[in-house]
Formats: C-alpha cells, sequence, structure tokens
C-alpha cells in the first residue's frame, strides 16, 4: 500500500511539473505577439522619422571690390575742405582705385554721362565742408558715370581737429556699396549718345603727382 502511494505522489509531482511546464509556454506565447507588434511598431517609427536639419551659416557677403577702377575728383567747398579732400583721396587710393583730380565739374547728367564714357570714369567725387567754430562737417558724395546723377552721400560731424581722422575710419562703409554699383554698371555695355565730347581739363587742382 505504502508503495503504490509512493508511486501516486511521483506521478503528482511530475503531473505538477508539466502543468508548470505548460503555464510557462502559454505565457511565451502570449508574450511573444506583443512583444512582435512593440518590434515593429518601434521600426515603423524609426522609418518615418526624419533627420533634424543642420544648422547652415548664413553666406558671407562678398567684399566690394573696385581696384583698378577710375573716378574724378572735383574740388570740395568750404574752409578746411582740402585736408578732408586729402583724407578722402587716400582712401579711395587704398583700394586700388584711381582718381582723376583735374577735370571739372559739368551742367547736366548727360555731359556727366559723355565724360564717364570717354575718360572710362565709373564715378565723380565731390564734397562740402562746414566750420563752425571748434566744430566741423563734411559731406562726401557720389555721382554715377553710367546715369550721370548722384547715388550716394555721407555727412560727418565733430570737433574740427578731427573731422578728417574720424572720417577716413567710416567712410568706406558709407559709400563703398554705391563705388561698386557704379562700378558694376559702367561694365555694362553703352552707347554713345552724340559724338565723344571734347574734355577741357582745365587748370589741374592738384599736382600731377597725385592724378592716377
Amino acid at each position: 500500500m505504502a508503495g503504490r502511494v509512493g508511486k501516486v505522489g511521483k506521478v503528482g509531482k511530475v503531473g505538477s511539473l508539466a502543468g508548470c511546464l505548460g503555464l510557462a509556454l502559454l505565457s511565451l506565447l502570449a508574450a511573444s505577439p506583443a512583444s512582435a507588434a512593440t518590434k515593429r511598431a518601434a521600426a515603423h517609427t524609426k522609418a518615418k522619422s526624419k533627420p533634424l536639419p543642420k544648422c547652415v551659416a548664413a553666406p558671407k557677403e562678398e567684399p566690394i571690390s573696385v581696384a583698378g577702377a577710375k573716378v574724378a575728383m572735383f574740388a570740395f567747398t568750404g574752409d578746411e575742405a582740402e585736408p578732408i579732400r586729402r583724407q578722402v583721396q587716400h582712401l579711395l587710393r587704398a583700394k586700388g582705385i584711381k582718381i582723376n583730380a583735374n577735370l571739372r565739374a559739368v551742367d547736366s547728367a548727360e555731359q556727366y554721362r559723355e565724360m564717364a564714357t570717354t575718360l572710362s570714369l565709373i564715378a565723380y567725387i565731390d564734397g562740402e565742408v562746414d566750420v563752425d567754430g571748434a566744430e566741423g562737417s563734411a559731406t562726401i558724395f557720389v555721382r554715377s558715370g553710367a546715369t550721370g546723377l548722384r547715388i550716394a552721400s555721407a555727412t560727418f560731424s565733430g570737433e574740427r581737429h578731427v573731422l578728417a581722422t574720424n572720417l577716413g575710419k567710416d567712410l568706406w562703409t558709407e559709400i563703398g556699396p554705391a563705388l561698386g554699383r557704379a562700378f558694376a554698371d559702367a561694365a555694362k555695355p553703352r552707347h554713345l549718345e552724340r559724338e565723344p565730347m571734347r574734355i577741357n581739363a582745365g587748370t589741374p587742382i592738384t599736382d600731377a603727382g597725385e592724378t592716377n
């Protein structure tokens, strides 16, 4: 009788073990679809996700280059105008611009255009200087050779003794873009409206060494 009970006990243990294994297998089978679904969802999300756009630096502005261009510079008006004029000449030559300082202003835009075509000028420069006690101001004008019209001006004011120096520091920022446009316009094909004009240079404003 005891032997039978022992066998029954062994059978019971075997049955319990089989039941546990069955439950474990069912759990794995139940978890597999969920796991597969999770993997598919992750793969779908990864496929749909797009890379973040990279930060692109703004293109650098090209520096203005007018090297080799020719301009005419007229006499400046006003008291103590010559130091201002010399400072403007120095700045333009430092940028590679050739200056004709022996010309006189004409009367109309048409005459400016004709003179620019005849002498290969891109622009004309002139200025006005005003002094009042210890203070002073200077206005620099740029006239296009292609149109014969003024296209830019820049005014500087301050203590008269340092006006020329201060003007030299900031003038190119003010008139450089206008000269760049004048340079580009001068490179475009142009036709003469009539026979080329004869240039009367008159009396030189500066010595011959200042004219290129």
